[in-house]
């Protein structure tokens, strides 16, 4: 039985998708003025600091996974994001590929859990893939084809991230997320240092404006921490079926900012291939209300 979801739920799960659609281009904005590795461990210190001071340890669950799962989602998915759009990635293109992280994750439900896999999810995927070609085909250079790489790689990890929540039964979502935020942190730090040098530890100073640092503040405590929070608390709520669709507003939202605020233009071929990804993705989110739908037609045929 389907749980119909209150106003107030959907108008904040709407919100948070809406948001994450536009962090994005907030993203990119703050990457014209500071390096893309001091950024994303700016993001986890705040996402971290100070409230893992007030906040006790996420119980029911290790260390060792609160510390991989932090590595995964700021080493790995995060950390890579930022490099690819700092090589040329636009804020809308990203949003997009990151929600190739709902592919990565069935695949892995099928290897590890022996999920099963529909037919609409597969069409969905090889929708999908084909929009993620024609995307490849009009990007503008190496450097840009190495981004897409990134973003994509980054999805894979997110996955990753999905199923070790699912396998560890994380009760406490809002603890995990800080608390992996904090294991987060050092090596991010450490990997900046080993990439770049002293350089971006040197100009921090000047690079942190205020715009700057209030991007960083929205990452970290609106998009991560608020955002995984509400997130979490509805799949936690709700059937994860109902929920999960919802997630395609964050391309189309993505899509939109970019091109409003930054200017990000769609050409005819990129719009196209930026609505056959979209298209893929939804009918990848919404292959069991599909089937569903389907089944209950056949047998009303029947009768």
């Amino acid at each position: 039985m389907i749980k119909k979801m209150e106003f107030r739920d959907l108008v904040l799960i709407v919100g948070v998708t809406v948001m994450w659609g536009s962090n994005y281009t907030v993203i990119d904005i703050s990457l014209d003025g500071i390096d893309p590795f001091i950024l994303t461990a700016l993001r986890f210190t705040f996402c971290a600091l100070p409230l893992v001071f007030f906040i006790p340890k996420p119980k029911g669950v290790s260390t060792f996974v609160t510390v991989v799962y932090g590595l995964l989602f700021g080493v790995g998915m995060c950390w890579l994001m930022n490099y690819g759009m700092f090589l040329g990635v636009s804020a809308g293109v990203t949003s997009l590929l990151l929600q190739f992280s709902a592919f990565f994750t069935v695949i892995w439900g099928v290897l590890l859990f022996g999920e099963k896999i529909t037919a609409i999810q597969v069409a969905g995927i090889l929708m999908a893939l084909v929009g993620l070609m024609f995307i490849v085909h009009v990007t503008q250079g190496d450097a840009e084809n190495f981004g897409l790489f990134l973003v994509l790689l980054g999805a894979l990890f997110w996955s990753l991230c999905n199923v070790l929540v699912k396998s560890s039964k994380v009760v406490d979502i809002f603890s995990f997320v800080v608390w992996s935020s904090l294991y987060a942190t050092p090596p991010l730090y450490l990997m900046t240092y080993w990439v770049k040098g002293a350089a971006p530890f040197q100009s921090l100073l000047t690079d942190v404006t205020v715009p700057v640092l209030a991007s960083v503040l929205f990452q970290a405590y609106v998009a991560t921490v608020f955002g995984y929070w509400v997130w979490n608390r509805m799949i936690e709520k709700y059937p994860a079926s109902q929920v999960a669709p919802l997630s395609v507003i964050v391309p189309i939202s993505g899509i939109l900012t970019s091109w409003y605020v930054l200017d990000e233009p769609i050409g005819g071929e990129k719009l196209f291939a930026l609505i056959i990804t979209v298209l893929g993705i939804a009918l990848f989110m919404n292959a069991s209300r599909i089937g569903r739908h389907i089944a209950a037609s056949a047998l009303r045929f029947r009768s």
